[in-house]
Order: structure tokens, then C-alpha cells, then sequence
């Protein structure tokens, strides 16, 4: 078995250009900056082993994307955190009910956008996020998340008026709060 090794320059290199974007996937994706930290830390752990399978920069950017993601999905899905939770959790839970029922979650009312983008469903968190955030493609979206591109259309149409549904409920406008 062949292993092949990535200089330091290179690996420094993928780490400063994409920290910033998988920090920012991460936060979004987790409910604490401890958990958003954890994810980080082992997305960029799992690129030092696989750097050398990973052959151009937009495969890069893909598979940083679909590693944060999964990252973020086995740490809320592993038994250690489904029995235990933070304080800030707890706090959060007694104070504000959440709306199951449409795949959101209760915000406050001096909450801004990025909270209400953090009450979408992951799937539709990722496409706006992916989509506005980091200024990819629908092709692009589409291939980091292993999905069709009419998926990612469906996605992000679906995750706009979700998004215009939470932020009338709170008075925000079309530009943000009113």
C-alpha cells in the first residue's frame, strides 16, 4: 500500500484558505462555539491524512464541505452527546419552546438574519449558506453535497421562503429588520 505525503507548504496553504469557511460552516451548524471548535479541529485533522488523495482545489473545497458537514451531523448523533447536555442547552430549552413541527427552531425577537438561517433545517442551511456565503455555484453546491442540482434549485427556493416566512413573523423587510 502506497502512502503519499503532502509537504508542509501545501497543507499550510489549504488550511489558511479554508479555515475561515469551514469555521463559518461549523458555527452554523452547531448549536455551541465549543462544538463549532471540536468540529474544526477534527475536519482539518482528517485533511493532514487525506491530502494527498485529493487531487485540484475545487476538490478540495468539496470535500472540506462535505467533511464539515458530516462531522457536525456525528457529533450530535453520537450516544455521549445525546445523553448529555450543556447548560447554555438547558437554558435555551426552559426559556423558548421549539417549532418542531416545521423543521424550525424558536428564535427571539432581537435575533438577526444569521439566527434565522440557523432555524432552517440543516439541508436548507447548507444551500444558503454555500449559495450566499461562500459565492458557489448551483453545480458546485451540488457536487460538495452529493445531490442533483435541481435539488439544490428545490433547496434554496424552499429555504428563501422559509426564510422570508421567519423574518416577517419577527418585522424584518426584505433588507433585514425594518
Amino acid at each position: 500500500m502506497e502512502q503519499r505525503c503532502v509537504d508542509d507548504a501545501r497543507l499550510d496553504a489549504l488550511i489558511t484558505r479554508y479555515s475561515d469557511m469551514v469555521y463559518r460552516l461549523a458555527v452554523l451548524r452547531c448549536h455551541t462555539k465549543e462544538d463549532a471548535e471540536d468540529v474544526y479541529q477534527e475536519v482539518f485533522i482528517k485533511l493532514v491524512r487525506y491530502a494527498a488523495k485529493l487531487e485540484d482545489e475545487e476538490h478540495v473545497k468539496a470535500w472540506l464541505i462535505r467533511v464539515t458537514i458530516n462531522q457536525c451531523n456525528s457529533l450530535y448523533t453520537s450516544s455521549w452527546k445525546q445523553r448529555n447536555r450543556s447548560l447554555d442547552e438547558l437554558h435555551e430549552q426552559g426559556a423558548e419552546p421549539a417549532a418542531e413541527d416545521e423543521g424550525l427552531t424558536a428564535i427571539s425577537e432581537d435575533d438577526g438574519i444569521l439566527d434565522a438561517v440557523r432555524a432552517l433545517k440543516p439541508a436548507y442551511r447548507d444551500v444558503i449558506y454555500l449559495f450566499y456565503y461562500e459565492d458557489m455555484s448551483i453545480r458546485s453546491i451540488s457536487a460538495a453535497l452529493h445531490t442533483t442540482e435541481t435539488n439544490v434549485k428545490v433547496r434554496l427556493n424552499r429555504a428563501r421562503n422559509k426564510l422570508k416566512e421567519i423574518l416577517e413573523k419577527k418585522g424584518a423587510g426584505p433588507y433585514g429588520r425594518l
